[in-house]
């Protein structure tokens, strides 16, 4: 993973983390849904960079009760399997955790089984399904993960 370093969310990073979010997502979050995640929650909003490039970002909030959630993560797709993800969860996860959380939920598209698969390997176990739960109609996958 050469070359890739973890931070905070600035705000001359939001047009990169836009261009991300597009590319990613049918539909994307819209440009103000995005700016307010990093100001609601700028320590729990982090991105990735190579190369002096955003080539990813991680976005979540602390709720009640200990509860970490991930609204969004993605990785330009230029960059794919090279770990981005992975390492934007490990550290996000040392993160929640410093923030209070005790466990991490997460959801993900049913036919997205990629990024299943990673979230398994990261320690996410899968809840339950929350049908028709995206626009098209597709069944969302609820993961969780408890922080040790």
């Amino acid at each position: 993973m050469g070359g890739i370093s973890i931070r905070r969310v600035r705000t001359t990073d939001m047009p990169y983390i836009y261009e991300i979010e597009r590319l990613s997502f049918r539909p994307p979050y819209p440009p103000s849904y995005i700016d307010s995640l990093a100001q609601l929650a700028p320590k729990t909003f982090l991105v990735a960079e190579k190369e002096e490039k955003i080539v990813g970002y991680v976005a979540a909030i602390v709720q009640g009760a200990g509860l970490g959630h991930i609204i969004s993560i993605a990785v330009h797709p230029r960059y794919y399997r090279q770990g981005i993800g992975t390492s934007l969860i490990l550290r996000l996860i040392e993160t929640l955790k410093e923030q209070g959380a005790s466990t991490i939920r997460l959801e993900v598209r049913k036919s997205n089984i990629a990024a299943q698969k990673m979230y398994a390997k990261l320690g996410f176990k899968i809840a339950h399904t929350l049908p028709k739960y995206y626009e098209n109609g597709e069944d969302c996958v609820v993961m969780l993960r408890a922080i040790d």
